[in-house]
């Protein structure tokens, strides 16, 4: 009876045997472990030292362009946008059609940037808010800015930089006009070189 077992084999007798429950096996870690995340890439696009490196997030066309432009991006990128050197490196936001370009442009910003906003160095780097369109664009123009922005405001150098408070449409449009403010701003306001710039010192 015991050679008659060992030549039978193991599982003999029950259903599918050992290969029914690897395949079980199997099948359950796949339920169970993190499905790897596949991003969408357009034509033209990612085109530089390891410009999507660690990118999860969709990208269309001719955007993600320059050395580590989209690394560890995850946000969706629309056309022709995140072009520059370390451009959208670690943003976590969505960028609009032809965003975030120059030279660090959106590096570690978190808000989401509307349709040709966040042109120039370091425009939105490290920014926190909603950008609008046609917002943001100039040397550090939005740089460390935490508060909403809306639709073409704050084009200039420094025009916002380290801005906590919102603001609204058309404004804010001159050298440091709004730089370290934490006001709410309305619309078509502070259009001035420094009108309503505060002092940056803490406290």
């Amino acid at each position: 009876m015991l050679h008659d077992r060992m030549h039978r084999g193991w599982g003999e007798g029950r259903p599918g045997g050992p290969w029914a429950a690897w395949l079980g096996l199997v099948l359950l870690l796949g339920l169970l472990l993190p499905a790897t995340v596949m991003a969408d890439i357009g034509q033209g696009s990612c085109d530089g030292v390891d410009a999507c490196l660690g990118n999860t997030g969709d990208v269309k066309n001719a955007a993600c362009v320059g050395l580590e432009a989209c690394f560890q991006n995850t946000g969706d990128v629309k056309n022709a946008a995140c072009v520059g050197l370390e451009v959208c490196e670690n943003n976590h936001g969505d960028v609009g059609n032809n965003a975030c370009i120059g030279l660090e442009a959106c590096i570690g910003n978190t808000g989401d940037v509307g349709n040709s906003s966040c042109v120039g160095s370091f425009a939105c780097a490290v920014n926190r808010g909603t950008v609008g369109n046609a917002a943001c664009v100039g040397l550090d123009a939005c740089n460390s800015n935490g508060g909403a922005v809306g639709h073409g405001s704050c084009n200039a150098d420094h025009a916002c930089t380290a801005n906590s408070g919102p603001i609204g449409n058309n404004s804010c449009n001159a050298d440091h006009a709004c730089t370290c403010n934490t006001d709410p701003i309305g619309d078509d306001q502070c259009n001035t070189p420094g009108e309503c710039a505060q002092s940056c010192e803490p406290g």
